[in-house]
């Protein structure tokens, strides 16, 4: 069993309400943990596809006044713990699920952990479709870059389970990533963002020998 996964079991207790996002990392998480002892929950339908196949229950989020315990990946994340989780497009349901999280845990290899977030990783914004245009012209107007997400699958937009578009920003660096990102979640259409600030408590990260665990508190 790898390390990375082996780590993140030995957070997980019996009696818990756990969080599991999406992605391969958590897959492999799913598969090999023992969910006869806890209740699962997850904000990603290919996750939650995962689990029936599994045949592990899942609790409706509508059920939970907290999780002990929340898994999820991120596309970057900077030595603060504040992260981008830009390119699953589920992030306003990611967001409902970490809020009620005792422990947010992000589980990523060691590369993505850097000083800076990676300008190569996008901020994205769920918007609604009337809404795009203007947040198109105030991502200029702040000097970035902005295109809306096409499906690889399908001819138009890629659709988030809300029904909405995605809007990938970019920006020479993240310097600026809290001004910017204030403004454009502010903006009437605008149902989230991918920057998880002050939101991440730990960090799983998986170098080719070990794991490093990191702590807000320990920051």
């Amino acid at each position: 069993m790898e390390k990375l996964i082996e780590s993140a079991l030995n957070m997980i207790k019996p009696g818990m309400t756990v969080s599991f996002g999406g992605g391969r990392t958590v897959g492999r998480l799913i598969r090999a943990l023992d969910a006869t002892t806890i209740y699962v929950a997850s904000p990603s339908e290919q996750t939650r596809q995962l689990c029936q196949e599994l045949n592990i229950p899942i609790v409706p989020l509508e059920q939970v006044t907290k999780f002990d315990l929340a898994f999820d990946g991120c596309d970057s994340l900077d030595h603060n713990l504040n992260a981008l989780k830009s390119n699953g497009g589920i992030h306003t349901f990611e967001r409902l699920y970490a809020n009620l999280a005792e422990r947010y845990i992000i589980m990523a290899p060691a590369e993505r952990f850097t000083d800076k977030l990676n300008a190569d990783v996008q901020l994205a914004l769920e918007v609604m479709d009337l809404a795009i245009p203007q947040v198109l012209t105030e991502v200029e107007q702040l000097g970035g870059k902005a295109n809306v997400r096409q499906s690889q699958d399908m001819a138009g937009m890629v659709r988030t389970p809300n029904g909405n578009g995605l809007v990938d920003c970019h920006f020479e660096n993240w310097d600026e990533i809290d001004s910017i990102n204030n403004k454009l979640a502010s903006m009437t259409g605008v149902l989230g963002t991918s920057y998880f600030k002050d939101v991440v408590t730990d960090a799983l990260l998986a170098t080719d020998e070990d794991v490093k665990h990191i702590k807000k508190e320990d920051l």
